[in-house]
């Protein structure tokens, strides 16, 4: 078997004899310049050849270092970087707290063990590299310093201490270039070669890519290949007989030259603009060393080193020679004949490489579908096969890559970033069939309160089953979920009611039942030609104006929205020049306290009064301040603005009382909140629990666990928490049974029903009750007339805010208010611990009266109950039986009567009474009469028991008569 060194070389033997015979035949002069052509094309040739396979290996060192820092930079938490006080608040003023340290730090080494997984991934299919590792920048952390792995043999790799970028002098050059220099070009970079003194000084040369996130540098992950492998690549090569091809650096030093000595420069007297360039080109180099006229031709690399191709210009002109020689017509025919037959060889032999080589280039190109399909037994065959082994490989993990990449892991439906793409050509397919595309968001209502009745893995499923029916209603490339249990679509403007339709009526029988209803937002295209993203974030607001209603169905994108959309805008362009200039003020709404009528707490509340918009209501500029991450400003501005106040109450002589402070969900994300109040409320010398933490349900709900434990840090603190705006939201009674609050409010709707219906009054009545008997102080806002008032302070509730009392105020306009004698009064500090007493008093459980009897005995209050002792009884005939009795009837019937309700309740023939009125006799003639009758009997103990009677109703099958029976009092025997 022939050689494919010998095949080419045959060939172009055989192209020089055949060109320097024409070349002859026309002149000495065109031989000379299309010999200097064509030697200038060949050695072009043999440089881009010997480039390709370079290129493939450093190709590899590329693909495989920028799919790592991809995902690297994908997998990053921003939340915890948030957390760990490298991004937000923290982070500004450069000082991070312990705790953020260590969270930091233990999340950081979670994070290099999960990149760490697919490095070795990649490091073991990576051909060639000596190390890989990724440093993590000293700014971010001095414990963790990411991971470093560098070969051990020829297969494996070992794990070498991490690179500590504090040890790295940014004046040494030689040695951390390799740190220094992406960061500098903030991108993916080839950097050397340079001497690594972390290798046992190797000459070595790295690809590195930094790894950033919302503009930090988190650190900068690589590989490193020895100079060595390129070298000994390019001293393989043969170019005619004693040709060779060398390699420089960029700045033309030289790695590798047969005679000469690496770190020298070439000796060429040609243009050093020529040199400069990617390659020679067309131009003819030629040069003289040793005494020998030589030809070069050079091509540059990816990374930026110089491919040179060498060779003595006797040997590529040696044709022209011999054909000097040799003029003889019968040569010239031999010659000829000769050149014919080698043509025909050089096509067949240099076919399959002339395929090879487009088939190298598509796939280079990334189209992992081409053919390769030669299967001869020499180089070029065994050169196929390991193209195609590439091919598969490549193929196979581009689309598991992809697969993690653009789809959803839950759902298998594409993801945000991919469905992006896919909405966009889908778009233009729909506009240019003349229809109208409209963006849809869905989700489902309820979601969080869902998991915590049924689990996360019902939760999981109820979304894959949306999920189907998205994809089956819509097709699986025109859906996406974006997290969370939110989903995006795209379709057809003429259709869209009638498939949202569809969605709605098949996820009602989703998930076996167990399901929740689903909200869509929807945008038209038609309404103005938004970018994709913009579209959908238009789509969830309209979604988002459903929030509060349990039940499917969609809104459209308008005019309104829109309007409220670049309301939002103008507030968060305006958010920091509002603060700077004052726009911004606290306003302060009394509470007062029922029991007594004065002012017991105030609550701090937000007011923007705008140049230009005039007085912003907070529902204006609350909800995009929260959106945008900013809502923590303000709070922390209000924060200071309260304590401001205080300080200044209390110079001025007034009263001061407990403050309230409303927070966002968003205030807990940004920045670590309870420790930004904590160190501004110690800083002024005020007492902590002279500021109250106003938290509304709704927020609780969205991270339970995790605002569980910031609200018993800030009660932990000596904050008190009040749970704001109760029964607003789905899960209120499961929140007080598991986060003890120091006050709950009720909403205003509430108060409101208060005048509208019994229902209302009723529901309330019984909510007061049980918070009542939690032990917890209440509050009822809203309160805006006199009748409102009475009510709440009859049912007990502690304390009352509305604008009965006052509006919210300015401090100058509570300043005011005492100068002129028209304020409400504060509360004396000194009595707010009685009167708090007071108002936690349950007068719903008569108990209250002998809890300061206990160790009395048989004393005064032994015929207390906890409540009214009751029973209904059912008459038939001469047969009694108790239906339903309450525990204080029991204990009473137990004491007094001497016999055991707890399980008997039928089988009584006669009732057993004691001295006094017939108690069956009365029982009877409320049956026969109806009448409601209140009487008197004496008990065994000679006890007076006062008792009611009233007739409900009579059974129409048994004949049977059912009464109610209520112990009023007993009084006690006489003396």
């Amino acid at each position: 078997m022939h050689s494919i060194r010998f095949k080419i070389t045959a060939i172009l033997v055989a192209a020089v004899l055949v060109a320097g015979l024409s070349v002859f035949l026309v002149g000495s002069f065109t031989i000379q310049a299309e010999n200097d052509r064509e030697s200038v094309k060949t050695m072009n040739l043999m440089a881009h050849d010997t480039q390709l396979s370079l290129e493939d290996y450093t190709g590899d060192i590329e693909q495989s270092v920028e799919l790592i820092g991809y995902l690297a930079s994908d997998t990053l938490d921003s939340v915890e970087l948030v957390r760990g006080g490298v991004v937000g608040t923290s982070a500004e003023s450069g000082q991070r707290t312990p705790e953020q340290v260590e969270r930091l730090d233990s999340y950081l080494s979670e994070y290099c063990e999960n990149i760490l997984e697919v490095a070795s991934v990649a490091g073991a299919y990576t051909p060639g590299i000596v190390t890989y590792y990724f440093c993590i920048s000293p700014n971010i952390s001095t414990t963790e310093h990411g991971f470093f792995y560098s070969r051990v043999g020829k297969t494996g790799f070992a794990e070498r201490e991490p690179l500590d970028a504090r040890e790295l002098d940014p004046n040494d050059k030689e040695h951390t270039t390799w740190y220094y220099t992406p960061i500098e070009r903030g991108r993916p970079s080839w950097v050397g070669p340079y001497t690594a003194h972390f290798l046992d000084e190797m000459l070595i040369s790295s690809y590195l890519v930094p790894i950033y996130r919302s503009g930090t540098l988190i650190g900068v992950l690589g590989m490193d290949i020895p100079v060595e492998t390129l070298v000994e690549q390019v001293s393989t090569v043969k170019v005619y007989d004693t040709g060779f091809a060398c390699l420089l650096d960029s700045e033309g030093h030289i790695l590798y030259h047969p005679e000469k000595e690496p770190g020298s420069m070439l000796d060429l007297e040609v243009s050093q603009d020529i040199f400069q360039q990617e390659n020679n080109g067309d131009a003819l180099i030629r040069y003289v060393s040793n005494g020998e006229e030589r030809q070069l031709s050079f091509t540059t690399l990816s990374n930026g080193m110089k491919l040179a191709i060498v060779a003595p210009t006797s040997e590529i002109n040696a044709s022209t020679a011999a054909l000097g020689r040799n003029v003889l017509p019968l040569t010239a025919l031999i010659i000829a004949v000769f050149a014919v037959l080698s043509l025909l060889a050089m096509r067949l032999i240099t076919t399959p490489l002339v395929r090879l080589t487009a088939a190298s280039q598509r796939l280079a190109a990334k189209d992992y579908d081409v053919e390769l399909d030669y299967t001869s037994k020499d180089e070029v065959g065994a050169l196929t096969d390991s193209f195609k082994q590439m091919r598969d490989q490549l193929k196979q993990d581009i689309e598991e890559l992809n697969r993690k990449v653009l789809t959803d892991d839950l759902t298998g439906l594409p993801n945000q970033r991919h469905f992006f793409q896919l909405a966009q050509e889908e778009k233009t397919r729909l506009t240019e069939e003349g229809k109208h595309p409209v963006a849809i968001f869905f989700n489902l209502v309820g979601m969080k309160h869902f998991n915590r009745q049924y689990g996360f893995d019902e939760g999981d499923q109820l979304i894959r089953e949306l999920a189907g029916i998205l994809a089956s209603t819509f097709g699986e490339q025109c859906v996406a979920r974006f997290g969370q249990d939110h989903f995006a679509a795209i379709a057809d403007e003429e259709h869209v009611e009638e498939l949202v339709a569809s969605v709605f009526e098949q996820g009602l029988r989703a998930n076996n039942g167990v399901n929740l209803p689903i909200s869509a937002g929807i945008y038209r295209f038609s309404m103005e030609d938004v970018s994709i993203g913009v579209a959908w974030d238009h789509a969830k607001f309209a979604g988002d104006q459903r929030n509060g209603i349990y039940e499917s169905g969609f809104s459209y994108f308008d005019a309104d929205m829109l309007k409220q959309v670049e309301n939002m805008r103008y507030v968060i362009n305006h958010f920091d020049q509002a603060l700077e200039e004052n726009w911004i003020v606290v306003h302060y709404q009394p509470i007062v306290r029922a029991i007594n009528g004065h002012v017991c707490d105030e609550e701090a509340l937000s007011r923007w009064i705008d140049p230009t918009r005039g007085t912003l209501h907070p529902d204006d500029f609350i909800p995009a301040l929260e959106e945008a991450g900013l809502i923590y400003k303000l709070d922390l501005h209000v924060v200071d603005s309260v304590l401001e106040k205080i300080k200044l109450q209390g110079e001025s002589g007034l009263t001061i009382v407990p403050h309230s402070i409303n927070l966002s969900r968003s205030d807990f994300e940004v920045c670590d909140i309870v420790e930004e109040i904590r160190s501004r409320v110690d800083a002024a010398g005020i007492k902590r629990d002279m500021i109250s933490i106003e938290i509304t349900e709704s927020i609780i709900g969205s991270d339970f666990d995790f605002m569980k434990e910031q609200i018993e840090r800030f009660q932990g603190l000596g904050f008190p928490v009040w749970m704001d705006d109760f029964g607003s939201g789905y899960s209120s009674l499961d929140v007080l049974e598991d986060i003890k609050f120091d006050l709950i409010k009720f909403d205003m709707s509430f108060t409101k029903k208060i005048g509208e219906s019994e229902e209302g009054r009723i529901v309330l009545t019984e909510l007061m009750r049980m918070t009542t008997a939690l032990g917890v102080d209440t509050i009822c806002e809203g309160v805006e007339t006199p009748r409102q008032s009475r009510f709440l302070q009859e049912i007990g509730c502690s304390k009352l805010q509305g604008f009965l009392y006052c509006q919210p105020i300015s401090l100058e306009g509570i300043i005011e208010r005492y100068e002129s004698g028209t304020q409400i009064g504060y509360e004396n500090p000194e009595e707010s611990e009685y009167f708090a007493a007071l108002g936690k008093a349950n007068l719903y459980d008569l108990a209250i009266i002998a809890k300061e009897d206990a160790g009395e005995g048989e004393g005064l209050l032994q015929n207390t109950f906890s409540t009214v002792p009751m029973c209904i009884m059912e008459v038939n005939g001469a047969e009694v039986s108790f239906v339903r009795t309450n525990q204080s009837y029991r204990e009473f019937a137990n004491r007094y009567l001497g016999f055991d309700l707890s399980e008997r309740t039928t089988g009584f023939e006669a009732y057993p009474v004691g001295r006094g009125a017939p108690f069956m006799e009365v029982v009877r003639e409320c049956c026969e009469s109806g009448s409601r009758t209140f009487f008197e009997e004496e008990l065994a103990d000679g006890s007076v028991a006062r008792s009611f009677v009233r007739r409900i109703r009579t059974n129409p099958v048994t004949g049977a008569t059912a009464v109610v029976v209520a112990i009023l009092s007993i009084a006690a025997p006489p003396q």
